[in-house]
């Protein structure tokens, strides 16, 4: 296995990570190289994410990145002039907007902000700018981008063939691993929309699970009592999808041991010329 040479001009350029910093909460970024997140970090701008507003309009020009902190934001897909369906999730594992990296300069989703939190938002000019020199962030959002894309896929084959009481379990759960909520802020009518069903029937799925003890809620909140039988309600696909990021994971976590010994054996190089 051959190691990317860096060049000795551009070992005395790689910035450490701003010390004083909070570091970003956002899987995608925590991923890259401490010398590429320190070249971005001060292009980055912490943005609040407000519960039920469109964080970007399907037909609009992509103007920013929204690297997930916290919160959750669904992904819905017009199917006619007054209805749409979710037909993703994305929280602190994942990006808002990273479709430009392919060249779509315009959005054909809606991003939707289902649970309040924050972002770091990043422009498309910088991204456009940097990304050339940046290659850790074009191969995370590649990467993340083909997962999503996979799961999507997933999730599109689950609602034509599974019953609503796994989907509900699976969408709970994927909503828990983004978020990290064990009280997840979200409404019946918001629920019934995600999974392309109307309210009463997401109601008689919820008396179910709360009869089993699974979960409670209360005003809006939706509180997690018993994740290990919630994953067995789920649908095959819950583990399906896992099974994807899990594999995009492992690849990430080579490639950062490859960029580590890349950069170790390069300075040793120039050690030894200058010895």
């Amino acid at each position: 296995m051959g190691f990317i040479r860096i060049p000795t001009e551009q070992l005395s350029n790689i910035l450490p990570f701003p010390a004083e910093a909070q570091p970003p909460r956002n899987a995608l970024l925590r991923s890259l190289p401490e010398d590429e997140l320190a070249r971005l970090f001060p292009l980055l701008d912490r943005v609040p994410l407000v519960p039920r507003r469109v964080l970007q309009h399907a037909g609009l020009p992509i103007e920013h990145l929204f690297f997930i902190e916290e919160g959750l934001v669904s992904v819905l897909a017009k199917v006619d002039d007054r209805n749409a369906a979710e037909v993703g999730l994305i929280g602190r594992d994942g990006v808002v907007g990273g479709t430009v990296l392919l060249g779509g300069e315009i959005s054909d989703l809606t991003h939707f902000v289902q649970i309040g939190g924050s972002a770091l938002r990043l422009s498309v000019e910088d991204v456009n700018r940097l990304a050339p020199e940046l290659p850790g962030l074009t191969q995370a959002l590649k990467g993340y981008l083909h997962v999503s894309l996979m799961q999507s896929s997933q999730s599109a084959a689950c609602s034509l063939r599974h019953a609503l009481l796994p989907r509900l379990a699976r969408w709970l759960l994927m909503a828990h691993d983004r978020s990290d909520l064990d009280r997840l802020p979200v409404t019946q009518d918001l629920l019934a929309r995600s999974l392309g069903v109307r309210r009463p029937t997401v109601s008689c799925a919820f008396k179910d699970l709360e009869q089993r003890g699974i979960f409670a809620k209360d005003r809006g909140v939706i509180r997690i009592k018993d994740r290990p039988s919630l994953e067995r309600i789920a649908c095959r696909c819950y583990r399906l999808m896992c099974a994807q990021a899990d594999k995009w994971e492992l690849s990430k976590a080579k490639r950062k041991v490859l960029i580590a010994l890349s950069a170790f054996c390069a300075a040793a190089e120039v050690e030894l010329l200058a010895g």
